[in-house]
């Protein structure tokens, strides 16, 4: 790729999502967009940025943000985040009188980190199939298109995912080969696109009532320090007070409007908002 599409992209790519890429990250934007050119027949990386170019909202634009956006991710990845909903905040929330939780996965990616907060709310709460209300946004149409079908293969599960889990929330289709969650879970869960630097997304947000949990994991570290601060006060905007915001474990909140308290769960960081 010349640098001056190079650089071209790492711009349009800022302003569609807000994640930087730097620039000795090229390689990173070379292997992420090289499967593009197969499925959109087209013969360089060049001609690509050329396209996206051309019609910053065509197909080809929309698959290009989807390839540099869409993380893997892993059943209860860390642990930690899910030990702390089901031996800390699910209880204090009972012990509030809450009818209804509503939790908010910011970037689902393909669901894994909504579906196993959902599991946790199945094993700790009563009734917690109807109790416990999840949104799961994320930037890829292409990953909440894979969140919302709800089919992992044998290796998607198996990574992180306790057997007697596997055995109560998914089912195996012989035939296809692979697991399908179950419809309880999948009923717990409403996936919708979103782009966490866009202020619209706290409308749609909102629409779902206050949230008392936000998942906002391993995200801040692709925005600029000013982005963070924006995105963090957009999510403030959309919790109760005293809510609980799980990132990433070096991830700091810091907003210029929203302020946060640290609360300490086995030794990791979870925020509190003031």
């Amino acid at each position: 790729m010349r640098e001056q599409e190079f650089h071209w992209f790492r711009g349009f790519l800022e302003k569609k999502s807000g994640i930087i890429i730097t620039p000795d990250k090229k390689y990173l934007i070379q292997s992420r967009l090289q499967p593009l050119l197969r499925s959109h027949a087209i013969s360089d990386l060049n001609k690509l940025v050329d396209c996206v170019r051309q019609s910053e909202n065509s197909p080809v634009a929309s698959a290009a943000i989807d390839a540099m956006t869409t993380n893997e991710t892993l059943f209860f990845r860390d642990q930690y985040p899910y030990d702390a909903l089901s031996e800390m905040i699910f209880p204090e929330l009972l012990k509030k009188g809450r009818s209804t939780i509503k939790v908010w996965s910011c970037a689902a990616s393909r669901g894994q980190e909504a579906y196993s907060i959902a599991m946790v709310a199945n094993e700790v709460l009563p009734q917690g199939q109807h109790m416990v209300k999840i949104l799961g946004t994320d930037l890829s149409t292409e990953a909440i298109a894979y969140a919302k079908a709800g089919v992992y293969s044998e290796v998607e599960v198996k990574r992180g995912m306790p057997a007697k889990r596997l055995e109560r929330f998914f089912n195996y289709d012989d035939k296809a080969k692979d697991w399908r969650v179950s419809s309880i879970l999948k009923g717990m869960v409403d996936f919708q696109t979103g782009n966490l630097t866009d202020d619209g997304l706290v409308m749609q947000a909102r629409r779902q009532g206050s949230f008392d949990v936000v998942f906002l994991r391993n995200v801040l570290i692709y925005f600029t320090v000013e982005e963070r601060k924006k995105v963090v006060d957009r999510i403030a905007k959309t919790m109760h007070k005293g809510g609980y915001l799980i990132t990433g474990a070096a991830e700091i909140p810091s907003g210029n409007e929203s302020e946060w308290e640290n609360v300490r769960f086995q030794g990791k960081r979870l925020w509190k908002l003031l």
